[in-house]
């Protein structure tokens, strides 16, 4: 079981990774768009208060510790810095596939998702509904049980693992270590 130091770490490198998903967030193509007179210039990244080419950007992320950067970003509206007077709409989800499916559906722009649904998503369309533009944060999938009852993979038989939906990073992590 990690130590509240070693989680308190996590958490901090997460929120170190913030510059790099706002830098990202900036290039995503919002703005690269503009049209305008000879005069146009592309939207500063500065949070001068200037509109982006889009009204809004609708953005999802989970309300839990592995996705402080999305967490610390919205909250400390550092994301809404970078896009200046560009609405944010945040919508939270449970888990990567039902995001995943929000992102193909049209519903959200951005996604801070994990690894196994991202991938899953950018295959299934082939690359023509999604790009996977930076990752923000590593080391947050983790298997927990009682450490006094649960030693080796025999110590499952007959247990309940729960996972938050089907397809979802732990949800592949698990699989890949019954398998392993």
């Amino acid at each position: 079981m990690p130590d509240t130091r070693s989680t308190l770490r996590r958490g901090l490198a997460a929120a170190a990774a913030l510059p790099l998903l706002i830098g990202a967030l900036a290039s995503c193509g919002y703005g690269s768009e503009a049209k305008g007179g000879d005069d146009t210039k592309p939207a500063a990244a500065t949070g001068g208060g200037e509109k982006l080419s889009a009204p809004e950007v609708r953005i999802g992320y989970f309300p839990n510790l592995t996705h402080a950067t999305a967490l610390v970003g919205l909250q400390e509206g550092l994301i809404q810095k970078e896009l200046g007077a560009t609405t944010i709409k945040p919508q939270s989800f449970n888990a990567g596939p039902s995001e995943i499916e929000a992102l193909n559906g049209g519903s959200l722009d951005i996604g801070f998702i994990g690894p196994s649904p991202s991938i899953n998503g950018y295959v299934k369309s082939k690359g023509s509904n999604l790009r996977i533009i930076s990752g923000s944060a590593s080391g947050g999938v983790k298997l927990v049980v009682n450490p006094d009852k649960i030693k080796t993979l025999d110590d499952l038989k007959g247990k309940k693992i729960a996972t938050p939906q089907k397809g979802n990073t732990q949800d592949v992590a698990f699989l890949n270590w019954i398998n392993d």
